[in-house]
């Protein structure tokens, strides 16, 4: 490596970033917040613009305006300096590591500031350029550099140290080579959701590129959702001629026992290293192959007479419903039923997921195969004239029937290869519309990034 000349021996003040938050809806939301002129034009500065839906409120996990400035978020920085020479994999974050730029007192700060490496010109000793390349992603999260996993975070409530197994939860190490990654887990509780952003790098910059203006030009990103939200209802269909309309018979229950995925990920490695312009690059976790995508089980399905009690071991009701799932005796008379913990599958759709807002969606990894839902569910008729036959609960007599229905969500009913693909940056909510021995699907898809909010409907899936 050539040996430089010129030392920056001087201290400057604080360098001020910006961040402009344009919303999808329409330039009138558009949040804008103008950079404070820096000190010296020397220092490194950072801006930043990532778009969001504001015709609605934000939905949990989700970068906002408001959580983008909160104490414990902002933006995290990779950069890279090679020298004279451009990036390449080889490389490691000599220069930046997972440096944080958060909002401080009406302003985008990081420390320690940085500064432009400064053989150039007339006066050095190189016919180099001194190159920086940076990458970066939101939110920012702490992270051990020596071994890249995700430092622990306090508890709101209690105060302990917890591992968070999900978002966020580590990256490349400091002194580990290669394009710069962050591994991502997938939560299935819409309440704990974290977005994740990231933005096209800015590669082989130099100091000439940013300063001879005289006015501190910004490293800019351009983030945008690497991830894909999903929202999925879920009702009974009685009259396909009216579905909605009809109640289900009092002694008629239809319990969900699984739902299984195809076509997501759950967990993944994200390059940084791509643009925002095509898909985002994910990575099978801890390696360099491209992510596939395998069968995503919500609620464990087997059938052993006792499904839906919690003490069962091979009963895992992970994020879903819970109003969905038989959970306890039937209880009836001669007229009516009732189930003590849950109505079951009824005429009005509800969040498949376990969530207090019915719209609140999950964030997946999209992974470019086709949308597939496979649904297990038990259509169940208390009868006491069935005396040896018992519903789920083990416990009741009645006739209790299983049904498993697989869908492909396609795009065009007609042709089973316009399969539905999950695109990172837009909203789908998938309904299932649950018959006694049918299940119909429709969906309805907008963008999360890229300014257009309208939804389209996709055609119904008999």
């Amino acid at each position: 490596m050539i040996m430089k000349k010129n030392i920056i021996n001087s201290i400057f003040g604080l360098a001020v970033a910006s961040l402009m938050l344009t919303a999808c809806s329409s330039a009138d939301d558009a949040v804008t917040q103008s950079p404070t002129a820096p000190v010296d034009d020397t220092a490194i500065n950072f801006g930043a613009y990532m778009n969001r839906t504001t015709t609605r409120g934000a939905y949990e996990g989700e970068l906002t305006t408001a959580t983008l400035q909160g104490a414990a978020n902002g933006f995290g920085v990779l950069a890279y300096y090679t020298d004279n020479q451009p990036y390449n994999p080889n490389a490691t974050p000599n220069f930046m590591y997972n440096q944080q730029v958060k909002y401080d007192a009406g302003s985008w700060t990081y420390s320690p500031l940085k500064y432009w490496p400064n053989e150039f010109g007339e006066n050095a000793t190189s016919t180099g350029i001194d190159k920086l390349s940076f990458f970066a992603y939101a939110p920012y999260v702490a992270v051990d550099a020596v071994t890249g996993y995700a430092l622990p975070e306090e508890d709101e409530n209690t105060g302990e140290e917890i591992i968070k197994d999900y978002g966020i939860v580590g990256m490349i190490r400091s002194a580990e080579n290669g394009n710069p990654k962050v591994r991502y887990y997938v939560s299935l509780d819409p309440s704990t959701q974290v977005d994740l952003c990231w933005s096209s790098p800015v590669i082989n910059k130099v100091k000439t590129d940013y300063t001879l203006s005289g006015d501190g030009s910004q490293v800019t990103f351009n983030f945008n959702h690497a991830l894909a939200s999903l929202n999925v209802q879920i009702d009974a269909m009685f009259d396909e001629s009216a579905p909605g309309t009809n109640d289900l018979d009092p002694n008629t229950r239809i319990w969900v026992r699984s739902v299984t995925f195809e076509g997501l990920a759950l967990k993944g490695e994200l390059n940084l290293n791509n643009d925002v312009m095509t898909a985002p690059e994910w990575n099978d976790l801890y390696s360099n192959g491209l992510l596939i995508g395998e069968p995503v089980t919500i609620y464990d399905g087997r059938r052993d007479g006792r499904e839906g009690v919690a003490a069962m071991p091979n009963e895992k009701p992970v994020a879903i419903n819970e109003n969905l799932v038989q959970s306890g005796a039937y209880a009836h008379n001669a007229t009516s039923i009732t189930a003590p913990d849950a109505p079951g599958v009824t005429k009005t759709a509800v969040n498949l997921f376990k969530a207090d807002d019915e719209a609140a969606p999950i964030y997946v990894i999209p992974t470019g195969e086709p949308l597939r839902i496979t649904i297990v569910y038990d259509v169940e008729t208390v009868d006491d004239n069935l005396v040896s036959s018992f519903l789920s609960d083990n416990l009741t007599h009645g006739v209790s029937v299983e049904n498993t229905i697989s869908k492909t969500v396609l795009l065009d009913p007609d042709d089973p290869e316009s399969g539905l693909t999950l695109d990172a940056g837009k909203q789908y909510t998938i309904n299932l519309h649950l018959g006694m021995s049918s299940v119909k699907t429709t969906a309805t898809v907008a963008n999360w990034t890229n300014g257009d909010d309208a939804e389209t409907d996709l055609p119904a899936n008999e």
